[in-house]
């Protein structure tokens, strides 16, 4: 009997426990969303900046280091070839062997994909590095991993060792990979408010500037010859110079000195020289104030925590997110485009200067998304789901008239570019840059690092994927391997109008709530 009471004045005592603890973490809660309402509200009232030449400077600078991203997306697709046929070369005199040409196309198949393979583990590493050693410090010693890689890609012919390709492939996937993470994040944290967009859509824009470049270097009266091809894979050293010797001239992040350093003072030096005033206090404070709601050690979790509680809904739709961007198809598009076109009936140079062309009107439709991208009628959400559509319609026709060319209409063949063009143009004006610095906004500074990290790990992961399996699927089921963009574009645009927020000029907790709130509104 007096072992049961015993029990019983227990399981009071527990269920009293439990009680007071679930009670205190309402409390807590509510607290936490009381201080996340009061931070978006404040920077509501945010007075809206302009560029600044500083400002501009800092930009231009730290996105130098995309740069190396679209140059090595772009560099491999011309001279392809040529590196086959000295690989053939170099490996019979190495080792007395003759390579058939399925053992070459591996070989290659494998240095291109290396790439990806360092993309993923610089990416996921990014987070860290960026809240250890801060995103100037990370981005600045990044560049050495960039020149050791360049000296392998571009040597690799004079040494006579095609390994040294495959190594230096990993080497600048790896520096690619920090930097994905890295920039995009960076950007943000630097821009007003008003200009965050502008800002971010720097990255994507440099990648297609790097693009465009690479592709019209490898022409055959360029560097697209057997003694020119290594030059390519030299010619990326001059933006790595040039941002090794800007970045020490910029500011490191405002957002990082408070919440990672908590040095207030450098902080305010830094926004005063960005904004090119000292009317700098309310931006200041709200920074302190998004810092102090974060302060607590639930609001710092690791990367398994970034799938747990409050933080696993805005991090599967950021995953989703950058998914939307690579499962378009785009990268099919970039990696095979002169094969595409071969099989189009275009001959000789021809698919290359069509490959260039299209990378200009890539770059140009870019540019045009910058006017767009913070324009009170577009915004973010708008300009996403528009690109994913004309994605969607694009592949639709593209698939149409590759099988009406097939049987014999020729011209079909001219209405194919035009659709493939259109296709490359709508990706430029929403999923190309979106995705890239959507993250940035989502996620508040003691998770952005981290947040950053995981979301470009899963795009390079869908990127490996795509140029792994593209060509497999089209030479068995030709044209028809577009309906998979086609299906792709469809399901994210609607996941898109369904359940993302326009995030333009709102703080990471106001765009939060308004996540959580759509996923109720339509699961209930």
């Amino acid at each position: 009997m007096n072992t049961a009471t015993s029990n019983t004045v227990s399981n009071h005592k527990n269920d009293s426990s439990v009680s007071c603890q679930s009670e205190m973490e309402q409390n807590s809660d509510n607290s936490m969303n009381e201080k996340l309402e009061m931070s978006s509200k404040h920077e509501k009232h945010l007075p809206d900046e302009k560029w600044t030449p500083y400002l501009f400077f800092c930009i231009s600078s730290i996105a130098l280091a995309s740069f190396q991203d679209g140059f090595q997306i772009g560099c491999i697709n011309a001279p392809g070839p040529l590196i086959i046929e000295w690989i053939k070369k170099c490996h019979f005199e190495l080792f007395g062997e003759v390579l058939s040409q399925y053992q070459a196309d591996f070989i290659w198949s494998v240095a291109v994909s290396m790439f990806s393979v360092g993309g993923m583990f610089g990416s996921f590493s990014s987070g860290f590095l960026a809240d250890r050693f801060g995103r100037k410090s990370t981005l600045l010693y990044n560049n050495v991993l960039a020149l050791i890689a360049a000296t392998c890609l571009s040597t690799a012919k004079l040494f006579n060792l095609y390994p040294m390709i495959v190594f230096g492939r990993f080497l600048v996937g790896l520096n690619c990979g920090i930097t994905s993470g890295l920039v995009p994040m960076y950007l943000t944290e630097l821009a007003p408010p008003n200009l965050r967009g502008k800002c971010g859509s720097f990255h994507q824009l440099n990648i297609s500037v790097a693009i465009v470049l690479s592709q019209a270097l490898g022409l055959p009266f360029i560097f697209g010859s057997q003694e020119g091809w290594p030059y390519i894979f030299a010619c990326v050293a001059i933006p790595t110079f040039l941002q090794l010797a800007t970045i020490p001239f910029c500011v490191e992040s405002p957002k990082y000195l408070i919440s990672k350093l908590n040095d207030r003072e450098e902080a305010r030096r830094a926004l005063e020289k960005l904004r090119n005033h000292t009317k700098v206090d309310e931006e200041l404070e709200h920074m302190v104030q998004e810092t102090m709601v974060t302060a607590e050690p639930v609001h710092q979790p690791g990367y398994l925590a970034l799938f747990k509680g409050e933080n696993q809904w805005p991090m599967i739709v950021s995953i989703l997110m950058m998914f939307s961007q690579q499962f378009s198809g785009i990268s099919a598009v970039t990696f095979y485009s002169t094969l595409i076109f071969k099989r189009n009936g275009l001959s000789g140079n021809e698919p290359m200067y069509a490959t260039v062309g299209f990378g200009c009107i890539k770059l140009i439709a870019t540019f045009g998304c910058l006017g767009l991208i913070d324009h009170p009628r577009f915004g973010r959400k708008r300009l996403h789901i528009a690109g994913l559509s004309g994605m969607c319609i694009s592949s639709i026709l593209i698939v149409i008239t590759l099988t009406l060319s097939n049987a014999g209409f020729h011209w079909a063949s001219y209405l194919n570019v035009l659709f493939i063009l259109s296709f490359v143009v709508t990706f430029a004006f929403g999923p190309g840059p979106i995705p890239w610095f959507f993250t940035s906004e989502l996620f508040d500074s003691a998770t952005r690092g981290r947040a950053a990290a995981v979301s470009a790990t899963s795009n390079w992961v869908a990127n490996w994927m795509v140029g792994l399996t593209f060509l497999p699927i089209n030479n068995i089921i030709h044209q028809y391997a577009f309906l998979m963009f086609t299906f792709f574009t469809f399901t994210f645009a609607v996941f898109t109008w369904k359940f993302v927020p326009e995030t333009k000029g709102k703080t990471p907790s106001a765009i939060r709530k308004e996540l959580i709130f759509m996923r109720k509104r339509m699961c209930s």
